[in-house]
């Protein structure tokens, strides 16, 4: 009655582990997911649920099962499993050497089963299941040392999956050494709960824990790549306008609470229809693509970048004044005149026309706005490639100052 009880707890985990690896299956499935580790973790899992089969249809059947087929079942699953999370992280695999192991170990069971005449492999056989225990443990603190960096990155779910991974691999390496201990010294140091094929069960169940953990730091990434692709522009990489419009109307609350100033740059690119009727449209979204990097490299660790639309885009400038957003506007104005982008057979020169507008203390985001567009407005209207700002109440020198800039731009192109 016993080992029935000890079988079927075997075969629940195993059971619990076949779900895993379809879980796992499941997630690598999703596009943008396919190289996320989880095809090592779903063979991970079939190879803990077989190794959990093995003793219960043996037990049934009884057919013949080499002495250590389980535990070497469990460290091929880790093995996986280690490769998988490194590979998850953004660290070598080291997958060639963890299969030069497995493939010796395998060989050693093999051979001290079946060649039970070869002295040397009775030599070996029995450091085979210590070496077994060992390496499931460096294997075990590999895992909680791969995903331990992860928790700076993450938040909510995602780390508290990923503590949970880390805990469950300490304890369950610590459980393993605490079993080896024993089988190295004396027989009592073990315990009763690591003996009689307890240790199979719980390394079973520990397998089950850290996959569900690595499941949802999968399903986390998963969230975040959607949460991604939702806000932002699929051509450019930038924020998408319904984005960008949320991203601003934070920025015009904190700029209100700490009472900073906020700049809005509205940029539209010269003539684009133009390039599309030129050079096609593939080449007008290489422009477009081009203009994003330029715009990535000119603006600054906090600005907030976002195509409004076609060729359209919005800077917002926190904690910066209209003075100084117009030396970045000149700036990046000269940049894209100076950096035709890449095609084939000649590059393609192109310009940009931005319109400037300082936030008013509790002025709404869509006034800004309008007036930044009213400013983009104006730099069409002189003849484009140039930058042009709007005051919400120009001092007498404010037009001559707009004019300056305008021909600022003139002159050096």
């Amino acid at each position: 009655m016993k080992m029935f009880q000890s079988h079927l707890i075997v075969l629940i985990a195993g059971l619990f582990a076949l779900q895993m690896a379809v879980v796992c299956a499941v997630l690598r499935r999703t596009p943008g997911m396919a190289m996320s580790g989880l095809t090592s973790w779903a063979i991970g899992d079939l190879l803990a649920a077989l190794a959990a089969a093995m003793p219960v249809a043996a037990g049934f059947a009884g057919y013949w099962l080499a002495a250590d087929a389980v535990d070497m079942g469990l460290f091929l699953a880790v093995s996986l499993m280690a490769v998988g999370t490194r590979h998850f992280a953004g660290k070598p695999g080291r997958a060639s050497v963890l299969l030069a192991v497995n493939v010796l170990l395998v060989a050693a069971i093999a051979g001290g089963t079946w060649l039970t005449h070869v002295d040397w492999l009775e030599t070996l056989r029995p450091w085979v299941p210590l070496v077994l225990k060992f390496g499931q443990v460096l294997l075990l603190l590999d895992l909680a040392r791969s995903v331990a960096p992860l928790f700076a990155q993450k938040r909510g779910t995602g780390r508290l999956a990923a503590l949970s991974l880390v805990v469950i691999a300490a304890a369950c390496a610590g459980l393993n050494a605490w079993s080896l201990a024993g089988s190295i010294g004396e027989s009592g140091v073990a315990g009763p709960l690591l003996r009689d094929g307890s240790l199979v069960v719980l390394n079973v169940f520990a397998v089950v824990g850290l996959s569900v953990s690595f499941a949802l730091m999968a399903h986390d990434r998963l969230r975040r790549m959607l949460e991604h692709k939702a806000s932002h522009d699929d051509l450019t990489g930038l924020l998408a306008r319904t984005a960008f419009w949320q991203a601003l109307e934070a920025a015009s609350t904190h700029a209100d609470r700490h009472g900073k100033p906020l700049t809005v740059a509205f940029v539209d690119l010269d003539h684009f229809k133009a390039i599309n009727d030129v050079y096609g449209h593939l080449a007008g979204d290489s422009v477009l693509r081009h203009f994003a990097g330029l715009l990535r490299k000119t603006a600054g660790a906090e600005d907030i970048i976002g195509r409004l639309g076609g060729e359209e885009f919005a800077v917002v400038m926190p904690d910066t004044t209209l003075e100084r957003g117009r030396a970045v506007s000149m700036h990046l104005s000269t940049t894209v005149r100076n950096t035709p982008c890449p095609s084939e057979p000649d590059a393609i020169a192109y310009t940009a026309s931005i319109g400037m507008a300082q936030r008013e203390p509790g002025e709404g985001v869509d006034s800004l706005m309008r007036r930044a567009d009213q400013a983009l407005y104006d730099a069409k209207q002189r003849g484009r490639n140039c930058v042009s700002l709007h005051r919400a109440t120009k001092p007498s020198h404010g037009a001559a100052l707009d004019d300056s800039a305008h021909w600022q731009q003139q002159a050096a192109s």
